[in-house]
């Protein structure tokens, strides 16, 4: 390999003939070097502001206390929004997206999480319990099952403990696994 300078320099083919580059010649390879450090860097992250990251205030759905001091905009219609963090779902596992109120896409870990809400019949008065799904990323931000921001719940669905006998029966099938694997190799 040629070092940018020693291909400069003159060069000596094996038979001896001396060939030196001309002076244009020089002038183009130098400017290689202004080429590469003038293109564009690695790829940047693009933004991509989604009208479902609108949030029009109503009575239905109530923002989380971080919204309260976000930046109020206009549409079209000279109505006002707010943008905000939304959860977009995918058929397959593992394949939610967080698309942030700045455009860009979040790239940390979506927890799920049941959440207890009690709900109450208008015409028996009769309290119901139920658990609904929702999510939350590693700093703290949680959504409900429409993947729009919500408070962090109060009630939460306790978190499963496996007991030693469960781990101890999850190392056994393991183990029996990788044994018929190995058996298979054979």
């Amino acid at each position: 390999m040629y070092s940018r300078k020693a291909r400069l320099e003159s060069i000596t083919d094996w038979w001896g003939a001396n060939i030196m580059p001309s002076k244009k010649t020089k002038e183009l390879l130098e400017g290689l070097g202004k080429i590469t450090d003038s293109a564009p860097k690695s790829f940047q992250e693009q933004t991509f502001h989604s009208y479902t990251n609108r949030y029009y205030a109503n009575t239905l759905h109530t923002l989380p206390s971080i919204y309260d001091k976000a930046k109020r905009k206009k549409d079209e219609d000279g109505e006002e929004y707010v943008m905000i963090d939304r959860i977009y779902g995918s058929i397959f596992k593992g394949g939610d997206r967080l698309q942030q109120a700045d455009g860009t896409e979040y790239k940390g870990k979506l927890y799920s999480k049941r959440r207890l809400i009690t709900s109450k019949d208008p015409i028996t008065k009769e309290k119901k319990n139920f658990y609904s799904p929702c999510r939350v990323t590693a700093d703290g931000r949680w959504f409900d099952n429409t993947g729009l921001p919500i408070e962090a719940p109060d009630k939460l669905e306790p978190e499963k403990v496996k007991s030693a006998e469960d781990l101890e029966e999850e190392q056994r099938l393991k183990a029996e696994k990788e044994a018929r694997i190995l058996a298979n190799l054979k």
